[in-house]
């Protein structure tokens, strides 16, 4: 094209998720010159027509007319820390939304295999309550005392502990005298599995609130490598891994 015209071609693209950063990338390193178009601003436009058809072909036209109006103007690029921050912070918020579904789910199965559990423990889904159950579907029902103070720490009280054992224990009689579905068992205890891997990196919850009143929440997650992350040195100063 830019030897039959002598004109340097434009590239107009609409910026599709990721899968228009490969385009870019080639794009740039071979130095032509391109405009990414806001999918909004383009369907936007496209409206204006009377006639509603939509092919590849119609949607390249509607790009051309758009740049030869001056309605496409120069796509702003990001400081690559802030790209890297965006990777991120969309990974967790699919883990985050995993993690909530995953929840949902072990909470409806431990409804119909194990009851009575949750009963015993205020905050169902804590780190001791889910390793104390995962024992339980397991079979593994001795000494239950030294699982849920291991867990506990120096939280509670001994007292607390005997409290919560003692408990346990009368509930599982009852439990294994019921009839209950196996399969459910067996994906019950993968989901808590699954919950424990989720939990591994959580470190604690941390509250503020802003002038205006406005309480807000901040969970903290332990890194499991810092090794090779770009946003390192303004992260921490600190040799080994950090919490976020």
């Amino acid at each position: 094209m830019q030897a039959k015209t002598a004109i340097p071609p434009v590239v107009i693209l609409e910026a599709t998720g990721h899968y228009h950063r490969a385009l870019v990338a080639y794009l740039e390193r071979s130095g032509w010159t391109h405009f990414i178009v806001n999918p909004l601003q383009s369907k936007r436009a496209k409206g204006t027509h009377l006639r509603k058809v939509k092919t590849d072909a119609v949607d390249a036209w509607h790009l051309g007319d758009m740049y030869y109006r001056g309605d496409v103007i120069p796509h702003r690029k990001w400081d690559e820390a802030f790209t890297e921050l965006q990777h991120v912070t969309r990974h967790h918020e699919f883990v985050t939304g995993m993690f909530v579904q995953a929840k949902l789910n072990a909470r409806a199965l431990l409804e119909q295999v194990f009851p009575a559990f949750e009963e015993i423990f205020y905050a169902t889904f804590s780190v001791t309550s889910l390793k104390v159950l995962k024992r339980c579907l397991e079979g593994d029902v001795e000494d239950f005392v030294e699982t849920i103070q291991a867990c506990a720490g120096k939280s509670h009280w001994r007292r607390w502990v005997d409290e919560k054992a003692g408990r346990l224990r009368e509930s599982l009689l009852l439990w294994r005298a019921q009839p209950r579905s196996q399969s459910q068992t067996a994906v019950l205890s993968g989901m808590v599995s699954l919950l424990l891997s989720f939990m591994e990196q959580f470190r604690y919850e941390s509250r503020s609130t802003t002038e205006s009143g406005y309480e807000i929440t901040t969970r903290h997650y332990r890194s499991l490598s810092c090794e090779g992350c770009p946003l390192k040195e303004r992260c921490t100063k600190a040799q080994g891994e950090r919490s976020n």
